[in-house]
């Protein structure tokens, strides 16, 4: 017999109320409403935003319309899961995670870099990633050994690459240089070029000058050779001869550099892979996207991000199974695929998802992108974003390209500054 037309009614009330519910939970920031605690089927995901990443309303929706398309595919497999996500400055992680665990508020997952899990790690605010082997042995070796803590256990989970490339104005520059000496002749043409002071977008030029095993020698603390003194003062000199021309420009911080770009006064910058829908919004069909410049017979080695989850501490076991179980769903080829194709900014950490660059000159040049970096892996495990020597080499390079030091000192200074512990 078929329930009566007021049956109807509330079962229609009760839907309606479960999916505002279900929307309000995945909307709902991390620091707000405490009663979701009360909720048994929520996962708290704490996002870290890198300090080239403003956060700003439009960054909240670009992360709430991404993890509204992940869960919602989730949930065809763990039906009734929703989430919550709050977004924090990637450089603040680890107080802010440390207040919130003081408070009973710590996230099930952390969306952050993998230095940022090792820091997060060390300080006993997330657990180790259990992981099977035969599970591990889907991620590239190197990239794995970056996330691997002095106790050898894991601290997050490889998830996305993000990474560094070329942005050029297409409109103004028909090519992008493809090495060193092109980009210096682009600007000797009357092509005005721009480069960021901030360490971590300058280590792409150490790879192009064949300087690389020169600086991974410093960090360990070796003696260098003559040539491996001589290979670090090429780098240098590189740079500075760079600042010395009229129309290359070293900027204080990567954003300065981007809002010059944005506004037509740059025809090339270095750039991460995510801005590209900022700068794509602005510059239309005139953003071309490229590898960075390579040397003779030397790769380029931009410092690649390697975004990872970690699992907060003070999950419930229900909400650790949750946790875990979204974790992996996100690794597998289908899902990593979809968060390559539907973005376009980042690539997928599983080595075995085949990217379709051939559909794509964007993500062609960001897989070229990814085997330059592969080569800075060794120097990214050793030097963490922060490692406090980055000041002192920051204030170094600095002075290099202002003039106020030669390439020769310089370098001397900057293997004294490497070797040193931090």
């Amino acid at each position: 017999m078929a329930p009566p037309p007021a049956a109807h009614k509330s079962q229609r009330r009760r839907d309606r109320l479960l999916s505002l519910l279900g929307g309000l939970a995945l909307l709902a920031p991390l620091g707000g409403c405490t009663l979701g605690r009360e909720w048994p089927n929520v996962v708290y995901v704490a996002i870290g935003a890198n300090k080239d990443q403003l956060i700003t309303a439009e960054l909240k929706e670009q992360f709430q319309d991404q993890l509204v398309k992940v869960g919602a595919r989730f949930r065809q497999i763990h039906p009734d899961t929703h989430f919550q996500f709050g977004i924090y400055p990637e450089d603040e992680m680890v107080e802010v995670m440390r207040r919130r665990s003081r408070s009973g508020l710590a996230p099930d997952l952390l969306l952050v870099n993998g230095d940022t899990a090792l820091r997060l790690r060390q300080a006993g605010l997330v657990d180790p990633f259990p992981i099977r082997k035969d599970q591990l042995a889907i991620f590239n070796e190197e990239e794995v050994r970056r996330l691997r803590s002095p106790d050898g256990q894991l601290a997050g989970l490889p998830l996305l690459v993000q990474t560094q490339l070329s942005c050029f104005n297409r409109q103004r520059l028909s090519e992008p240089p493809a090495t060193l000496q092109e980009l210096l002749n682009a600007s000797a043409n009357g092509h005005p070029m721009g480069l960021s002071l901030d360490v971590y977008y300058l280590f792409w030029i150490v790879g192009s000058t064949g300087a690389l095993p020169a600086m991974d020698q410093a960090v360990l603390g070796h003696s260098l050779n003559p040539a491996d003194r001589q290979a670090l003062t090429g780098w240098l000199a590189w740079m500075q001869n760079a600042s010395n021309q009229q129309r290359v420009t070293f900027f204080p911080d990567q954003p300065t550099a981007e809002a010059e770009f944005k506004a037509g006064r740059l025809d090339w910058i270095p750039c991460r892979s995510t801005v590209l829908p900022q700068l794509r919004r602005v510059m239309g069909s005139a953003l071309g996207v490229a590898p960075l410049p390579d040397g003779e017979g030397h790769l380029a080695s931009p410092i690649n991000r390697l975004r990872v989850l970690a699992l907060g501490r003070s999950s419930s076991a229900a909400g650790r199974r949750r946790a875990l179980a979204f974790s992996l769903y996100n690794v597998n080829p289908l899902t990593q695929r979809t968060l390559t194709l539907g973005s376009q900014t980042v690539l997928p950490a599983n080595r075995f998802v085949t990217v379709p660059v051939q559909s794509s000159q964007v993500l062609a040049a960001m897989v070229a992108a990814a085997n330059q970096g592969l080569q800075a892996n060794s120097l990214v495990t050793l030097v963490h974003t922060n490692d406090p020597r980055l000041p002192r080499v920051q204030t170094l390079l600095t002075e290099l390209v202002f003039g106020e030091s030669s390439p020769e000192g310089a370098s001397t200074e900057l293997i004294k500054i490497l070797q040193a512990r931090p």
